[in-house]
């Protein structure tokens, strides 16, 4: 396993900024994720990592190598895709053996090293199979074992998971953490998928715009964002608009309440304007009298363990609930609720 630097990484595709000056340090034997939207640059900074594109700008180090201008399989780092990338006419023994053929491996020790790789991802006895003859989980199980077989030190996976129906991506996510920590390796996940990356991380990097925005922990991350856009892509979340009053006190137009920075040099100046993020299971519907919060439930959605609603605010906007395992329905309609919110669970943003 391998540490993974990039130092100030800058990649343009002619008048497009896909990476501006972007750094990361990735710990080894970490699974580290980077996560967000559509063009946030995820993909463009894995590929970097990867060796598939040569940053305009910057450095990428593994351990204290710098492996900038080295093609992808010098890096020792094997690259696992969203569209598995098999060869259809090929068996399965004959995708995983393909990368040590042309390494010019022995024809036993690749036997034995194909074999070692199938029961990694237990696919014992598939070695002759037909790819066509395969699952989409199976066939994402060999495009791992063909990364394995070569035995990298950093494992690259982008998106790995978004081809695969719902059971299968929650069967493999624990799959790809037991793959990476039982291999000792470091791994890089590229995803849009904020429940993967909660549940799998060891740490994460949340993107937009071509910049990391926050870094650090999935629970760290998901309590203490440090923006409305981290808020709101980490899970969901309800945005309040207020301004800062005296005592600590933010005015919003329903309610006074109060709450924690998680930027931990910002102290919010009296007037200022900031966003209250407050997470749906963190609230709840209580008795209107004497409640924070009070408001009409508008809509509900029952999904068994969990029950969400939408409770419209006095000023019309409308937030959402979320109680688990639910004893009583209440449904929509005219009556008030109040909703009662711990001060530690609303977090303070500047924007």
């Amino acid at each position: 396993m391998e540490a993974i630097k990039a130092v100030q990484i800058t990649k343009r595709f002619g008048e497009v900024t896909a990476l501006k000056s972007v750094s990361l340090e990735i710990e080894q034997g970490e699974l580290f994720f980077l996560l967000g939207g559509s063009g946030c640059g995820k993909t463009t900074l894995l590929r970097c990592i990867a060796g598939l594109e040569t940053p305009t700008e910057g450095k990428v180090y593994f351990g204290e190598k710098d492996v900038t201008t080295l093609p992808t399989h010098k890096r020792e780092a094997a690259m696992v895709f969203q569209s598995y990338a098999l060869w259809p006419h090929m068996t399965v023994g004959q995708n995983i053996a393909f990368g040590l053929e042309e390494r010019k491996v022995e024809k036993k020790e690749i036997q034995r090293r194909v074999e070692e790789a199938l029961a990694m991802v237990k696919l014992e006895g598939f070695a002759k199979r037909g790819i066509d003859q395969m699952s989409g989980g199976q066939q994402q199980r060999v495009s791992l074992a063909r990364a394995l077989v070569v035995r990298p030190k950093c494992l690259l996976l982008d998106e790995p998971l978004s081809n695969l129906d719902a059971q299968l991506r929650l069967e493999m996510r624990s799959e790809i953490r037991r793959i990476v920590k039982e291999n000792n390796l470091t791994g890089v996940y590229v995803t849009h998928d904020q429940a993967e990356a909660l549940s799998m991380a060891d740490r994460m990097a949340v993107m937009d715009e071509g910049e990391i925005v926050q870094v650090g922990e999935p629970d760290v991350i998901y309590r203490e964002p440090v923006s409305s856009y981290v808020a709101g892509f980490i899970g969901e979340t309800n945005l309040i608009k207020g301004t800062m009053a005296e005592g600590g006190v933010v005015e919003t137009q329903t309610a006074k309440l109060s709450g924690k920075v998680s930027v931990g040099n910002w102290s919010p100046v009296i007037g200022a304007e900031l966003v209250l993020s407050m997470r749906p299971e963190a609230l709840e519907i209580v008795s209107p009298e004497g409640a924070q919060l009070k408001g009409k439930i508008v809509e509900r959605i029952y999904l068994g363990s969990i029950i969400q609603y939408s409770v419209q605010l006095g000023d019309g906007q409308v937030v959402q609930v979320t109680e688990q395992n639910p004893q009583l329905i209440r449904e929509p309609g005219d009556r008030q609720v109040g909703l009662a919110i711990s001060q530690n669970d609303i977090t303070l943003l500047a924007r």
